[in-house]
């Protein structure tokens, strides 16, 4: 404690300090008969030991690299927007890296959890597409293989009501999403196999939306919210880490409800699949 003491006196009154030390430095070495080239490197030796060097030597850089933006503004301009995007770039790869390879999927069994696509072969532009509606149908009558299939769709809706409206992320997924990844909502429930048939006007928020849009209520479950200016009954929140590959941010869950001729359509190819051995 002394010494932070002495230190924090050493900067507030750095001046007189200084002052004082060069008078006291030239006494002794006049005295002693040092040679006078030696008094440099005791006055650095005296403020090492009596103030912050390195904090010092801070200050000094940062008062010259202000000095240097003041004297070509264009060029340290164009100097820090070139590191700020580079810094972003940096940050945003580690961001997509540590979700993917990193971090843990927030699911059970996340090992044994793939995604299949339909490949059309060399001959297509896109030699992979999206599987529909109907082939989820059949593939999951027929099913030998995996535990269960599910699938989603993306989209986004226009959330209104309690607030200003905003478009919030929002993914379309069957029933048996919730059972094929493992993950339940922490606050109410899921919506049902009935109700996906059915069309109801049900949601899963995310835990964000929840946060933001509603305060973090208790009895939000329950509560009627406007979607696309349609009601819909909130039926559960979701974890704070749940997030669904490829975007993290979604903030409503709805039920597919996919209708008749959709299930029946096989060349529609704007939907993706989830499934689970």
């Amino acid at each position: 404690m002394r010494e932070f003491l002495r230190k924090l006196r050493w900067l507030t009154r750095r001046r007189q300090r200084e002052a004082e030390m060069r008078e006291e430095l030239q006494f002794h070495l006049g005295e002693e008969g040092a040679p006078l080239g030696n008094r440099t490197l005791v006055e650095e030796d005296t403020r090492a030991a009596w103030g912050w060097e390195r904090l010092e030597q801070f200050a000094r850089d940062a008062a010259f690299g202000m000095r240097q933006i003041r004297r070509n503004p264009a060029f340290s301009a164009i100097a820090i927007a070139t590191l700020a995007l580079g810094i972003g770039g940096v940050a945003a790869m580690f961001s997509a890296f540590d979700a993917i390879l990193i971090r843990p999927l927030p699911y059970a069994d996340a090992d044994r959890l793939v995604m299949v696509w339909d490949f059309t072969g060399p001959n297509d532009v896109t030699s992979r597409h999206n599987s529909t509606p109907a082939e989820w149908v059949e593939w999951r009558r027929l099913n030998t293989v995996f535990t269960d299939i599910a699938c989603s769709q993306p989209g986004d809706v226009t959330l209104s009501g309690d607030g200003e409206p905003e478009q919030a992320p929002a993914r379309k997924v069957t029933w048996n999403f919730w059972s094929v990844l493992g993950a339940q909502p922490a606050m109410g429930r899921a919506f049902t196999e009935d109700e996906d048939n059915q069309g109801a006007r049900v949601v899963v928020i995310s835990h964000g939306l929840w946060q933001r849009r509603f305060g973090g209520a208790t009895d939000v479950v329950g509560r009627k919210i406007s979607l696309n200016d349609q009601p819909y009954e909130v039926v559960g929140v979701m974890p704070q880490r749940f997030y669904f590959m490829p975007s993290r941010e979604i903030d409503v869950w709805l039920p597919a409800s996919f209708p008749p001729w959709m299930r029946r359509n096989l060349s529609l190819h704007d939907e993706q699949f989830v499934e689970i051995f």
